[in-house]
């Protein structure tokens, strides 16, 4: 019986720490690609990409794309607005695949959808777990509980405008 008790503990602890792996891979692929899109070179390929398949004004929607690909890329892999960060991939991969990927089936090769569902599944992993333990959030979220919670954070004069926003994007 104590061996079950090892392993089950151990299980656990294990599942606290699993997010990290996954966040780091999510984040570094969304930052990666959001950049690409914000250099000068990448965002007037993606601007007239949008602009050619019906997305237009095509620079604007580029730039939204990117800053949107790199934000969540950051927030995503730091643990900090891992769950709003969750929903801009869905949206982003989402929209991908219905303008472009989907009506080539999911054959990555072929220009499919494969890559893009595999993100939505780590995000949607995120947005239902969380950040996990080894997170940004997990080292905010005691100090903002201390201080009476969301509503006690937001009351509160000597806290930072960024120390009031963080509890929101957990």
């Amino acid at each position: 019986m104590a061996t079950a008790m090892t392993l089950t503990s151990l299980e656990a602890q294990l599942a606290n720490h699993s997010a990290l792996p996954l966040r780091a891979t999510l984040g570094s692929t969304m930052l990666y690609h959001g950049i690409s899109k914000l250099k000068p070179q990448g965002l007037e390929q993606t601007a007239q990409f949008f602009d050619n398949i019906g997305i237009k004004p095509g620079r604007t929607w580029a730039l939204a794309t990117g800053w949107t690909e790199a934000v969540a890329g950051v927030l995503t892999f730091l643990g900090i607005g891992t769950r709003v960060a969750a929903v801009s991939i869905l949206v982003t991969q989402a929209m991908a695949i219905a303008k472009v990927h989907g009506s080539k089936g999911f054959n990555n090769q072929a220009g499919g959808y494969e890559f893009n569902l595999s993100l939505i599944a780590g995000a949607l992993g995120l947005l239902l777990g969380g950040p996990g333990i080894l997170s940004v959030h997990h080292v905010v979220q005691p100090r903002a509980r201390r201080r009476g919670g969301l509503l006690g954070l937001l009351r509160r004069q000597r806290v930072s405008p960024i120390s009031r926003i963080v509890p929101l994007l957990a």
